[in-house]
């Protein structure tokens, strides 16, 4: 592990990245969420929707996720991106002290809106907020999946062609199962929709990274990954349903090897309520041409001030290489 403060670069190039894959998916003139810290005088807001960083490379399921908020006709705001880190990627490098800081920093520019609550996305900040900074006292917050069966009461799910589904989740903390279970009562409502229930594994972790899979072992962990898979065609699974972003876009690839769609849970959730929105993260890396991709993210990057050079490389990073 890195010394503190000792690899200051990984995180400008960690944040610089999940800045430039939202910019070649979504114009700023059709963002829904804010990427900037709030004045002092903003508007109170009952419900902060935290969308966090990483989700943002994934940028269909922050449109899936705000248009859903939408049409409960809450009071909120979404926010996200770099400027809202909770801190956790410092902290688990070892610089814990720029991590304390950065979270009271974002727990500071919540306080701003004056909320009665903080909603989570990302399973990453609200273990971090919750597990390393115990700050439900001092401001409540609960998980996405949680505030939706919640509202459940607001949602008017209609008939969706007829599929069986399965989650995808982590276990082996009391709200990672509260999330999984969340998310499995919400499938199991939407019309058409049939839930097989294929279980999960503690040692895959908090969610799929490449840090996760490093520390239980490549082998092992898909090894698990495999047995899930091959257990979903058993059962006659037709969407392997995914509960994280990062997870989405590890495992997506595995439809090349399994006759099964990989979507996220929020996707199937939206489509229920007239809501959709094309997964460009897993189009973009199943088209595989740079030029393709280029021509069809060029608009978004120039509106996005994002530069042909910068375009092109991450572009070849992440949807060619």
């Amino acid at each position: 592990m890195p010394q503190p403060g000792k690899d200051r670069s990984f995180y400008s190039k960690y944040f610089r990245e999940g800045t430039v894959l939202h910019g070649l998916q979504v114009a700023p003139e059709d963002r829904e969420w804010t990427l900037s810290v709030p004045k002092a005088d903003v508007k109170q807001t009952d419900v902060v929707l935290y969308l966090g960083c990483n989700v943002m490379k994934t940028s269909h399921l922050v449109q899936t996720v705000v248009d859903i908020f939408k049409l409960l006709e809450v009071d909120f705001v979404a926010v996200g991106g770099a400027s809202y880190c909770c801190g956790i990627q410092h902290f688990q490098r070892g610089d814990e002290a720029a991590g304390l800081s950065m979270s009271k920093t974002t727990v500071d520019n919540f306080k701003k809106f004056q909320p009665e609550r903080v909603v989570m996305w990302c399973p990453s900040c609200i273990y971090f907020y919750d597990e390393i900074m115990d700050l439900k006292q001092e401001m409540p917050f609960q998980h996405v999946t949680e505030f939706l069966v919640e509202n459940l009461d607001k949602l008017d799910f209609k008939p969706q062609p007829e599929a069986k589904v399965s989650l995808h989740y982590h276990t082996g903390r009391e709200q990672s199962d509260i999330e999984a279970q969340s998310a499995l009562k919400l499938l199991s409502l939407l019309p058409g929709i049939e839930v097989a229930d294929i279980g999960s594994d503690p040692r895959l972790s908090r969610h799929c990274t490449p840090a996760a899979r490093e520390k239980t072992g490549g082998d092992v962990w898909d090894g698990i990954i495999q047995q899930q898979f091959e257990r979903a065609v058993e059962e006659k699974v037709t969407i392997y349903s995914t509960l994280y972003h990062g997870c989405q876009r590890a495992l997506f690839v595995h439809e090349d090897n399994y006759p099964v769609k990989v979507e996220h849970y929020v996707s199937l959730v939206g489509r229920a309520l007239g809501i959709e929105h094309d997964d460009l993260y897993k189009k973009y890396t199943k088209m595989g041409n740079l030029d393709a991709i280029m021509a069809e993210t060029s608009a978004c990057s120039v509106a996005s001030g994002i530069s042909t050079e910068e375009a092109r490389d991450m572009i070849q990073k992440t949807f060619v290489s």
